[in-house]
């Protein structure tokens, strides 16, 4: 039958052309205006204008996904993936907004369909693959139309935000040490005289960020200082970015980061200062710029403690008593002579943070020792593991999916023996036969898509060549080997008496 000339109306069936539904909202604005049950009912209007059957169960989403953002988007990737199967023969869309707002990405998602035979269908635009044919030039106009939107919508916004940091109002988080009235930062007199405090032992009496944090709690044990708002007790990193924010002098700085895309993805980085516009006198100072200048020039941040020193280990220990990473501190002492004497020890970041208030404070091992311990310790494992690198990656995909997997197992075999009933038995009729078998398989398909789409969110992959090639980069003993280790080490548990529990990722 010619799907296109379908003159006499008839009704297509979803087994004789099955399709696929895509739907996507990325924010609660975007639901407001363009919500999944709105793009459902304008694809189903469309189907069966056209003739088609419609099936509820045709509909794949990507709810709260930024259309952006192709790799985090798994039921686009389910779409890709079924039309490579040759599994569909048509994809609906509202718009091609709904599709991909980045020209790249729809150009790429139209190649992988056409390629594949699936008729690719944009309702509001009008744009049908199985009439346009080889005509891309309204396809590419219409992605060129959605890639420029959030653009356009991106400078509105900074247009519409700007405007109000000109007016004195605050967008964004309202800072520690301040509160928000009328759209406008005013000083908190709770939390504003802690804030004076922290800058003063940094500035005045020399503390570093451990002993201030140290002095915050101690302090707020007694009710003489102001509660953080994120955490019950004060951390290192929370005195560092105070110390660093320039907001406390009434300054508002504007358009200082930026989100741009990398490899598939989203990633925030800070702009040339260049860019930044600097408003002065924007809201009411906490303390003076003579006083933040100080406490951010080079000659007093040099003489303060380096917080943390290289760690080849970085991310990949964790304390046994609160979770925390492990980090490398480091101390010195001066003999007789002179001379500089440093060492480097591991300890709890939380404890490293809040001290007593936030973990324990565990048996100090030397850096260097641990690190010659564990290099032992992994490529000892190593030699006693039998690693069949082929088993262990087909192990591990079975393990996550090893349930699903069961199942579609059990549906073939009763698939396979229909025919022993229909052919040998004759204990069920052609019709039974036929309807039974379109149930199984549909069934298989569904657990099919729900594997992949597992896959797509939870897989892990074993490149089998980095791990060989990580043993052999420890052998060597390089000066980083923070990239060997960690393709090896999925984690180290580290207890306050010093033992270990090693977590590795070459045996399952």
């Amino acid at each position: 039958m010619l799907l296109n000339l379908n003159k006499d109306k008839t009704i297509i069936s979803y087994n004789e052309y099955p399709y696929l539904v895509y739907g996507r909202v990325s924010t609660e604005k975007d639901e407001q205006v363009s919500s999944l049950e709105n793009q459902i009912d304008i694809c189903h209007n469309w189907i069966e204008k056209n003739n088609f059957e419609w099936n509820e169960k045709a509909i794949v989403l990507d709810n709260g996904i930024s259309g952006t953002v192709l790799l985090d988007r798994a039921a686009m990737q389910l779409v890709l993936e079924k039309a490579r199967k040759r599994e569909i023969k048509m994809v609906i869309f509202k718009s091609i907004h709904r599709l991909a707002r980045d020209m790249k990405d729809a150009l790429e998602i139209k190649e992988t369909l056409l390629a594949h035979g699936v008729r690719l269908v944009t309702i509001e635009e009008g744009y049908d693959s199985l009439y346009e044919g080889k005509n891309d030039m309204k396809f590419e106009m219409f992605s060129m139309f959605a890639a420029q939107y959030p653009k356009t919508l991106s400078v509105s916004i900074s247009g519409v935000f700007a405007a109000k940091v000109r007016r004195g109002e605050h967008i964004g988080p309202v800072p520690f040490g301040y509160n928000k009235e009328d759209k406008k930062l005013v000083i908190n007199e709770d939390e504003a005289p802690t804030i004076r405090l922290i800058f003063k032992w940094y500035n005045h009496d020399g503390f570093g960020f451990k002993t201030i944090t140290r002095l915050l709690n101690e302090e707020l044990a007694k009710g003489n200082v102001a509660k953080p708002r994120k955490k019950d007790k004060w951390q290192v990193t929370t005195v560092q970015r105070i110390i660093r924010n320039p907001t406390y002098t009434g300054i508002f700085i504007h358009n200082r980061y930026t989100k741009i895309k990398v490899n598939g993805r989203k990633k925030q980085i800070e702009n040339p200062r260049e860019k930044w516009t600097i408003y002065e006198n924007h809201h009411p100072a906490i303390i003076s710029k003579e006083e933040w200048e100080k406490a951010n020039s080079k000659e007093v941040t040099n003489k303060k403690t380096k917080i943390t020193p290289w760690n080849e280990f970085r991310g990949l220990l964790r304390c046994s008593e609160c979770d925390s990473n492990m980090v490398i501190v480091q101390s010195y002492k001066k003999n007789k002579d002179g001379e500089r004497i440093e060492w480097r020890y591991l300890k709890c970041s939380e404890y490293r943070r809040a001290g007593k208030f936030g973990c324990v404070n565990h048996t100090p091992i030397r850096y260097e020792d641990f690190r010659e311990f564990v290099l032992k310790k992994i490529i000892n494992k190593g030699k006693k593991t039998k690693i069949n690198f082929e088993n262990n990656l087909y192990q591990q995909k079975q393990k996550e999916i090893s349930t699903l997997e069961k199942q579609k197992k059990e549906l073939e075999q009763m698939n396979n023996g229909l025919i022993d009933l229909y052919l040998k038995d004759k204990l069920i009729s052609k019709a039974e036969f036929q309807m039974k078998r379109k149930e199984y398989e549909q069934e298989i398909k569904n657990i099919s898509d729900r594997i992949f789409l597992l896959r797509q969110e939870e897989e892990v992959k074993i490149d089998i060549e980095s791990i060989q090639e990580a043993f052999e980069q420890l052998k060597k003993h390089d000066e980083d080997l923070h990239h060997a280790i960690s393709t090896l080490i999925d984690h180290i548990v580290v207890h306050p008496d010093g033992k270990l529990d090693f977590h590795y990722k070459f045996e399952f």
